[in-house]
């Protein structure tokens, strides 16, 4: 994450986002199986990340895909 691109900072979080909310998405899931209800909190709070996770994903995809097929128009 100390890469000087300003883009490939972004993606790196985006990633250890995304990597995060499916540790806790999952995770919890397991140990809410073997364990007890009490686990159950934690997956909503994975279910709550993906959302935006995706979004800023998708926003992300759609500025290079943009930029791509206009380079006249890239500021």
């Amino acid at each position: 994450m100390r890469k000087p691109n300003r883009a490939v900072r972004s993606k790196a979080r985006l990633d250890l986002l995304d990597t995060i909310r499916s540790l806790l998405l999952f995770g919890s899931l397991l140990l809410s199986l073997v364990a007890a209800e009490a686990w159950v909190w934690l997956s909503l709070i994975g279910f709550v990340l993906i959302a935006p996770t995706y979004g800023v994903k998708g926003i992300h995809l759609l500025r290079v895909r943009h930029s791509a097929a206009h380079p006249d128009n890239t500021p």
